[in-house]
């Protein structure tokens, strides 16, 4: 609850400042005394600087849907935290998607942005002393990226899966057709690109099934490493 809030902020008082350190020493009150200034400056309140302070992390960008939805995800998580007595703190990563960087010059910076991912909550969890941290994985790379920073600095906190999409319908598709015919994820998708280089399905077809496959945010809905 709130009142327990406080006795969980350690680490975080090298930042806001130590009570109990003598004002010559490194981390008391008054040497941290222009980092309250700043922390002032982007909304902080008096009370704020008694909480401890939990990162939240999350790989986001507008333009991929299995990250989209992380920003109002890592809102509520902030609520909560706030609600319980502690200070959220936010970091958003970059984050790149496999599947919609395949077959193009930008897969070359998808694996490599599972340890710039990784980096950067490192670094905004030790460059602000944060007390604990909340991590959200919801891609290939974001998954494990979002996980590795905890076990490098033996940080308190957990790591939560974003969740899956549902599958696309297929619109000319009834009861009488196969699951795998009307519900529809990102490898029908690879499948039907191929089907149309083999003469199988027309423009129309590989058209209506980029269209309707992926329906909305969330990871793959198909058993890949996403999940």
């Amino acid at each position: 609850g709130v009142s327990g809030a406080a006795e969980l902020k350690h680490a975080s008082y090298k930042i806001t400042g130590d009570p109990e350190r003598q004002d010559g020493e490194s981390n008391s009150l008054v040497k941290m005394t222009c980092s309250r200034s700043n922390f002032r400056a982007a909304g902080w309140q008096e009370d704020d600087f008694r909480k401890p302070i939990v990162t939240i992390a999350a790989p986001y960008s507008n333009s991929m849907p299995c990250n989209n939805q992380f920003r109002d995800l890592a809102d509520v998580l902030g609520e909560e935290i706030e609600r319980l007595g502690g200070k959220a703190h936010f970091c958003f990563t970059p984050v790149i998607s496999d599947g919609q960087s395949q077959g193009c010059r930008a897969m070359r910076y998808s694996l490599v942005s599972r340890e710039v991912i990784t980096d950067c909550i490192e670094v905004m969890h030790e460059g602000y002393h944060a007390d604990a941290i909340v991590t959200l994985g919801g891609c290939d790379k974001s998954v494990p990226a979002a996980v590795m920073p905890l076990a490098r600095q033996d940080m308190i906190g957990l790591s939560l899966f974003g969740g899956p999409a549902l599958p696309g319908l297929h619109p000319g598709k009834t009861e009488k057709d196969s699951v795998k015919e009307r519900e529809l994820d990102p490898g029908t998708v690879m499948e039907a690109i191929g089907k149309y280089g083999r003469g199988l399905i027309d423009m129309e077809e590989l058209h209506t099934i980029e269209c309707v496959s992926l329906p909305g945010s969330g990871t793959c809905s198909a058993m890949f490493t996403a999940c």
